[in-house]
């Protein structure tokens, strides 16, 4: 049996063992941490601080433990207050994609999981995989690390002949070094392996240093977003978010809970999306498609955008984009936003002409609307001896899309936190042989090296990598960690012509430019690929037309699998349409600010009053004061637990027009809270809320196929009756929805009783 080395114990270390297993050969995980995991192991509770120091002392790890006696999921030893060496992830942190597609194929969730797992519900997951898909056939080495893999020459090199590797590590319990020879390697160290710094540290202090010292008497404390764990420890302070990315996003968010200032230096504009998307979908009934009738479906932002626009297989893999392409895009994504981004001081891309970046976040778009996040399109070039720092503005914030590039002071930061990514240090362990013949280069953090799919190399046999890209998925590694394990124990011979192609392939990913967002942006193209080298086509067998969502399930045999998922899936389209997740969409889509128009009916009289001004509907706000201009008092609103059910206050101000001469000033308040999947409205009296108005319950208004392909928008509707002493009050809410926008909103009032026989009708349209 050909004995294999698994570098990593990360899911892509532990997927490619898995289908190591299942090819008949054994695998041997090094890993230097004391459990799997990888960059999922979450942060022990005891660190209730953020690891941030003087920037002139920056390591990128801890030093080594001492051992514990301590047993894991997989029965080796483990302790668990310690950190993980390669933990990414903050506390409260979760996927930005869902279970669907943050899973291996043979290996469901459990039915409580949550749709978006937390960092401590994805460690579960991966530990009861290593628990039930790798014991006792797999060979765990925790607390060693590998510093050498190097390639075995000539027929006296191993003596046994089919071994074709030497892995060499250091066990950190003992401080012993120890060698063998495998028949193969598997390298899956992953992508997220060593901080990114910017690039001004790097030209300042050499590439070999880490030192991040500014000079001067006032230093920011400067850290990577790996050593981020909460927002408790930045109370009170300013700090600066360097980044676009998810973790950018993410973490600026998260700190607004607590700081005092948090300005996100923002070096590109993405698009911006939640967790949970609006689309249009054939109405689901009872498990039945009604294909002559479309409705608002609520789904997870995966299954929304991994959906076949060509029916099986999606091949070649999509590797470049044409201005034309990127155009069409980026336009995809404007019609999902809708105008909440273009109303933000973020902003939308200017260039539809280069690939599109996205960022998934629910709360960042909110929070810059609401001026609890400042935001600096630019990119960090410097910190001068005052510990100000140096923006380099690329673009405006304003509508000037030719505007010259300057550089700005920021100045009265506490605290710099660097999500600028990560690089593969493939030549700390990987030989001068092995990295020359893929093309290493440490510099490119977005190909790094050059492989054919990403995997394989003709030059070096039996050797193999693991989502080692950038931005690997879960049912991605899989199908790697198949093909590779296919062509270790020899079942999938590769044609010599294919694979040279995937090699000019991935120096083509390299060389392009301007780059996309990832090497390999073509998911529904990428997952075609690999599946038809490792099954000739034969799966995936569901899910094969044109919208058809594309998750991990099916590119594998098991029948059954495959048909639970598609019961799941359908699950998900009808809890999408029964209205229990539009409070919340509605709660998002209508912040901001707008503009009402009112005109009341009296129907006895016909007499007609009109009020207009203007509404404010906002989500961070002082519950003690909801006048209060004091940033300092809002900052106490938040709490760990309060944002996703957070009420909204409705703020409206405007004239009464009685006659077109006699006119008198009128505010009112509300708040709009969510309470499982209805939206209840409370009257605001004296700053406070006081008793219940209405309770909303909404239901998704359906549309002929025909009406909905002329028109991208759609509508829900609410209605609730409130009885006010003798005065009774019928209410139907209607909302317009283009994209994640709300672009009109209609409030309609009938009420009668002894004394009172009127209708109200009033109009909100979105300000510019």
């Amino acid at each position: 049996m050909l004995e294999v080395a698994v570098i990593g114990a990360g899911a892509s270390g532990l997927v490619a063992a898995r289908q190591l297993i299942n090819a008949g050969l054994r695998p041997t995980i090094f890993e230097v941490a004391k459990t799997v995991g990888g960059a999922w192991t979450p942060s022990p509770s005891s660190e209730s601080t953020a690891q941030c120091t003087k920037a002139s002392s920056l390591a990128p790890y801890p030093p080594p433990r001492n051992p514990s006696d301590e047993r894991n999921a997989v029965g080796i030893r483990s302790t668990s207050p310690n950190r993980h060496p390669a933990s990414k992830m903050w506390k409260g942190m979760s996927t930005n994609l869902s279970k669907f597609t943050c899973r291996f194929s043979d290996w469901p969730w459990p039915e409580d999981a949550s749709t978006f797992p937390s960092v401590e519900e994805m460690h579960e997951y991966l530990e009861s995989y290593a628990a039930a898909c790798l014991s006792p056939s797999c060979d765990f080495q925790f607390e060693c690390n590998v510093f050498n893999v190097e390639q075995l020459e000539g027929p006296h090199s191993s003596q046994d002949p089919r071994n074709n590797y030497k892995v060499e590590w250091i066990d950190l319990t003992t401080k012993t070094s120890h060698c063998r020879d495998f028949g193969g390697v598997v390298v899956a160290t992953g992508f997220f392996h060593t901080p990114r710094f910017p690039s001004f540290l790097t030209k300042k202090n050499g590439s070999g240093e880490n030192n991040k010292s500014f000079g001067g008497n006032i230093k920011p404390q400067m850290m990577h977003s790996t050593d981020y764990k909460n927002h408790h420890s930045f109370k009170g302070k300013h700090v600066a978010v360097i980044g676009s990315s998810f973790s950018a996003l993410e973490i600026a968010s998260d700190l607004s809970r607590s700081v005092a200032r948090v300005v996100n230096v923002s070096p590109s504009v993405p698009w911006v999306l939640p967790r949970w998307i609006p689309t249009v979908q054939p109405l689901q009934s009872k498990g039945q498609k009604n294909g002559d009738i479309t409705a608002i479906t609520i789904l997870p932002a995966d299954l929304v955008l991994y959906r076949r626009h060509q029916s099986y297989p999606k091949t070649p893999e999509t590797i470049s984009l044409t201005p034309e392409q990127c155009r069409e895009r980026h336009k995809y994504l404007q019609s999902l936003v809708g105008h909440r981004q273009s109303h933000s001081t973020l902003g939308e891309p200017t260039n539809f002409d280069e690939p599109p970046f996205v960022a998934i976040s629910d709360e960042y778009l909110d929070l810059v609307r609401e001026d609890k996040i400042e935001v600096i399109r630019g990119r960090l070039v410097g910190v001068d001896d005052d510990g100000r720092l140096e923006i380099n503005v690329t673009q405006s914030n304003s509508d000037n899309l030719n505007p010259q590039p300057h550089t700005t002071l920021l100045d009265e930061i506490d605290d710099i936190i660097c999500c600028t990514g990560f690089v593969p240090l493939l030549h700390e362990f990987l030989s001068p042989g092995i990295l020359s013949t893929i093309n290493y280069d440490p510099q490119d953090n977005f190909a790094p090296v050059t492989l054919a799919w990403d995997i394989l190399h003709p030059s070096l046999p039996n050797l193999a990598f693991c989502g080692m890209y950038r931005g690997p998925y879960m049912g991605i590694m899989e199908l790697q960690a198949r093909l590779a394990a296919g062509v270790l124990s020899g079942r999938i011979s590769l044609d010599v012509e294919q694979t040279r192609s995937a090699l000019m392939a991935s120096e083509a990913i390299r060389k392009a430019t301007p780059r996309a967002q990832f090497p390999h942006f073509d998911y529904i193209g990428y997952m075609d690929t690999l599946s038809q080298l490792c099954y000739q086509g034969d799966y995936p067998r569901y899910n094969l037309q044109v919208g058809d969502a594309v998750v991990p399930t099916f590119y594998q045999p098991d029948d059954g699998l495959s048909q639970q998922c598609l019961s799941d899936i359908e699950k998900e389209l009808f809890l999408g349409q029964d209205g229990s997740r539009t409070p919340r969409m509605v709660l998002q889509s209508i912040l901001g600010k707008w503009t009402y128009d009112r005109h009341i009916v009296h129907m006895q009289t016909r007499k007609v009053e009109r009020v207009y001004g203007t509404v404010k509907y906002s989500k961070y706000w002082c519950r003690s004061n909801p006048e209060s201009k004091n940033d300092d008092n809002a900052v106490e609103f938040f709490s760990v637990n309060d944002t996703e059910d957070k009420p909204v206050l409705y703020r409206e101000d405007g004239l009464y027009e009685l006659t077109p001469t006699q006119k008198f000033e009128v505010f009112r308040e509300y708040e709009y809270v969510c309470k499982n999947d209805v939206l209840e409205i409370y009257f605001v009296e004296g700053g406070r809320r006081a008793h219940l108005f209405l309770s909303l319950k909404f239901v998704p208004e359906t549309i002929p196929v025909s009406n909905s392909l002329a028109d991208e928008s759609f509508w829900v509707r609410a209605t609730s009756d409130h009885l006010c002493v003798k005065d009774l009050y019928s209410a139907t809410f209607r909302v317009k929805f283009n994209g994640l926008s709300a672009s009109e909103i209609i409030i309609k009032y009938q009420v009668k009783g002894p004394s009172k026989d009127y209708e109200s009708t009033t109009i909100l349209r979105p300000q510019s």
